[in-house]
């Protein structure tokens, strides 16, 4: 299969071009020049360029590649920076996936894999969510991804477009793109570089991931008919405090080194409006997908914690 992917140069795409050429597919690259070039892009041969909020451009990317897919997962994704620049996150998430979206469709394309958010569900109060929960934004974020996602649904319901949509809880182990801001990697490199862990909050509940893992569904979902037209949660079903999180890296690293590792929060939020808890039923995964989580948060840990300790050279 013809597969353009966007978002190659990011912490999933990077992981999931490799694994998609494993499979036998023919996999092409949508890049901005701008692209932060974390992913050794350069000397692939299947690549084309086009900013996303550049209608003319898409358009003649995805001409040129006429590829028989598109994985869009290509996307602005710190949260917190959504709070500081609504404006470029709504163009980018939003914006470029309609313009990515309507290309695909005058184009022909027999499948479009969006990468959404469990962001979107924001507070909820029934555990674990449900794909069909009332979506809830606390974040600019997360309101721009609703926006693509009812986008894609609208094409869906009146031109029968080919949609599937993912929403991934919080994965991790972004080793492979050398990015320590988030909460796993921030705990993982503190542990090893400073024997101190410094965080935020310890009470949010969350649903953590492991990349490879996250990786194997859009391998599952592209190859899946079954999958179009459904809304789909990637995610372990098991709610973890970010305290737990952060204990247990500690233990793994005091492991692994033999020092002790300790433990501190901040007094300030990370964000100005918090999810208190967000766990997701795997179900329809395991339903359509046929999609389950491999590794335990401690077997993930570990490997990332290993992937980490090789990257920075301890």
């Amino acid at each position: 299969m013809r597969i353009l992917l966007t978002g190659s140069s990011g912490f999933i795409g990077s992981a999931l071009l490799p694994r998609l050429e494993r499979e036998g597919h023919e996999v092409w690259q949508l890049l901005r020049y701008v692209s932060g070039g974390r992913y050794d892009y350069w000397e692939r041969q299947r690549k084309v360029f086009a900013d996303l909020r550049d209608h003319d451009a898409v358009r003649s990317a995805v001409h040129d590649v006429a590829p028989d897919a598109i994985i869009h997962l290509g996307a602005i994704t710190p949260v917190s920076f959504s709070f500081m620049s609504a404006v470029d996150v709504f163009e980018v998430n939003a914006l470029g996936t309609i313009n990515l979206a309507n290309v695909a469709m005058d184009e022909g394309v027999e499948h479009f894999v969006h990468a959404s958010t469990s962001e979107c569900y924001g507070i909820q109060r029934k555990f674990p969510i449900r794909e069909d929960a009332n979506l809830n934004p606390t974040s600019p974020y997360a309101v721009a991804k609703i926006a693509a996602e009812h986008h894609l649904r609208l094409l869906r319901e009146i031109y029968g477009f080919p949609v599937t949509i993912i929403r991934p809880f919080n994965s991790y182990n972004r080793a492979n793109v050398r990015n320590r801001h988030y909460a796993v990697e921030r705990a993982i490199t503190m542990a090893l570089e400073r024997r101190h862990i410094r965080l935020h909050n310890p009470r949010p509940v969350r649903d953590f991931l492991y990349r490879d893992d996250h990786v194997e569904a859009y391998v599952r979902c592209i190859e899946n008919r079954r999958a179009i037209g459904e809304t789909i949660n990637v995610c372990t079903g098991r709610g973890v405090t970010i305290e737990e999180m952060a204990r247990l890296v500690a233990r793994l690293v005091e492991e692994r080194t033999g020092e002790k590792v300790g433990i501190s929060w901040e007094a300030e939020p990370d964000r100005p409006l918090d999810i208190p808890v967000l766990v997701g039923s795997r179900e329809r995964a395991r339903r359509v997908l046929g999609w389950r989580p491999r590794r335990s948060l401690e077997e993930g840990l570990r490997l990332a914690i290993d992937e980490w300790a090789r990257v920075l050279g301890c």
